[in-house]
């Protein structure tokens, strides 16, 4: 089925609130990072194949960013794309910043971002949030490293992992192509890969055997993977023959340990398990397995012991293979480090999810049979600005004025397929999940959940969960599966419309910091 998708002009997320420093303990005292980052389009060949890729300082994936808890970020963005941008550093809350998200940068104009990571943690990262451009390559990871991290003795070193799916299209064609998810030509590991080059189109300038990624281990030491799903659409099954793992971390929040072999991890998920190097010296296969079954190969990369021969093609033992029985991680068993006692609901929305042809013949997303229209002449930001009230129902819009809320969110999916969905400015507790067409209360864990970003409403099934609304702004909640943001599958939440205040000099501000180069 063809399907053209609506390209946004505005980015319709807003926050204005500045939060005090964060005090940490043992004596760290936060500093400012300068972030200087150039979006442009280059040549490369990641997986051999080569094509142009949207990039960030010319690398794929993009350069890291590591700060510190409490730490201020100045990312100035230099858009030489030959088309607008945006950028989003997903897990952040960036109280601090009216710059969350806002009308585009032009071409050929900087903008720079300014928040604090305040009293935030973990493994993030960071992506354009215009039309398909993190699919095309702007993206990398965003780490804030905790001077009290509670198992800063259990690991040695730290190492980034960074799975996507990969296309040899550019993504702007892609989405004329597609209403569901498009299958893949490749998957990569830190942004390197093998592709068979009997399969690339006449004409094409491939190269076999390109490589793969290459992770260095030492006998007994201790490794934290930081695992991050930067997919447009495909979700993972994360192991490395032969190691166990146990998971430490989800999105900013540590966990109790849970020692599993594979990790499922969906798009826009992250995860930190610590592997110890307890195996013979050798080569060992890292893996990340397609969750749904396509026609391609396992996505590799080699986990290389000093002292071991090089070997690009290590032997394939995967878990599957060697053990009758293997855990993969339950999202339902994750619990927080520290027992939290969360606080009781005090409002409560379902949501009814489906997916079907409007007036027009075209196929949209419909939250409570309502479909976001995105209002080009006059978008949210505007409405802000100049106090205007909004139609709820158009704009796909939940308003909240009192400050403090306990909000419950049911989520009821009826489409065959699970959603991966992503709250900007927020972060939830996650009560439950199942399946069928109605949420099961009586399972709802209340007493000691995990606390999220981006979670999976199942296919045919629900997800419940609360967070507490106290970040004033216009925050977005969307399916992290790019397609689905151009059916579009979001809505927006507004929160105390009062605290949005010195408007003058947002616009001013605006003026001075967003300026031709």
């Amino acid at each position: 089925m063809a399907f053209y998708g609506i390209f946004f002009f505005y980015i319709i997320f807003w926050t204005a609130v500045v939060s005090p420093t964060p005090i940490l303990n043992r004596g760290y005292i936060p500093k400012t990072n300068n972030i200087d980052f150039t979006i442009e389009k280059v040549t490369l060949a990641p997986d051999g194949f080569t094509r142009q890729l949207s990039t960030v300082n010319g690398q794929f994936p993009g350069p890291t960013i590591e700060v510190n808890k409490g730490d201020r970020i100045l990312m100035k963005i230099r858009n030489k794309l030959g088309e607008s941008t945006a950028m989003h550093a997903h897990g952040m809350l960036q109280r601090g910043t009216p710059w969350y998200a806002q009308c585009v940068i032009p071409d050929d104009y900087e903008f720079t971002y300014n928040f604090t990571v305040a009293d935030q943690v973990g493994t993030h990262w960071y992506h354009a949030h215009e039309t398909m451009q993190y699919v095309d390559g702007v993206f990398g990871a965003l780490i804030i490293h905790d001077p009290d991290d509670p198992f800063k003795s259990e690991y040695d070193e730290e190492i980034i992992v960074m799975l996507t799916d990969y296309h040899h299209t550019n993504a702007q064609i892609l989405l004329k192509q597609f209403l569901t998810p498009e299958i893949p030509d490749n998957g990569l590991i830190n942004g390197k890969n093998n592709f068979d080059c009997s399969k690339a189109p006449p004409g094409s300038k491939c190269v076999d055997n390109s490589g793969l990624a290459k992770f260095e281990f030492v006998s007994n030491k201790r490794y934290r993977l930081r695992i991050i799903n930067t997919s447009a659409f495909s979700a993972f099954f994360f192991s490395i023959d032969k190691h166990e793992m146990e998971v430490i971390e989800v999105e900013g929040s540590y966990t109790k340990r849970n020692k599993i072999h594979r990790l499922p991890i969906n798009v826009a998920q992250r995860y930190s398990v610590i592997v110890t190097a307890n195996q013979p010296v050798d080569n060992y296969i890292m893996r990340s397995e397609f969750q749904k079954t396509i026609n391609l190969p396992n996505i590799k990369a080699i986990v290389h012991y000093e002292g071991a021969p090089d070997d690009p093609e290590p032997k394939d033992n995967p878990w599957s293979d060697s053990l009758t029985e293997y855990v993969d991680l339950d999202h339902k068993t994750l619990q927080p480090l520290e027992e939290e006692k969360i606080p009781e609901s005090t409002k409560k929305f379902e949501f009814k999810i489906d997916f079907h042809k409007n007036s027009t013949g075209v196929v949209k997303a419909f939250l409570n049979n309502s479909s976001y229209i995105p209002d080009i002449n006059f978008p949210t930001l505007d409405k802000i600005f100049k106090k205007k009230s909004f139609n709820e129902t158009s704009a796909n819009a939940y308003i909240f004025d009192k400050d403090g809320e306990v909000v419950d969110m049911y989520f009821i999916n009826s489409d065959d397929g699970e959603h991966p969905f992503h709250i900007h400015g927020y972060q939830f507790w996650v009560l439950g999940t199942g399946n069928g067409d109605k949420v099961d209360e009586n399972e709802l864990n209340t007493h000691n959940p995990i606390k999220r970003d981006t979670a999976t409403i199942p296919a045919s099934g629900w997800i419940a969960i609360r967070f507490v609304s106290d970040n004033p702004g216009a925050w977005g909640i969307h399916c992290h599966m790019i397609c689905y943001r151009f059916i579009p599958f979001l809505f927006i939440i507004l929160f105390f419309f009062d605290k949005f205040t010195n408007i003058f000099f947002l616009y001013f501000h605006f003026i001075f910091v967003l300026r031709g180069m």
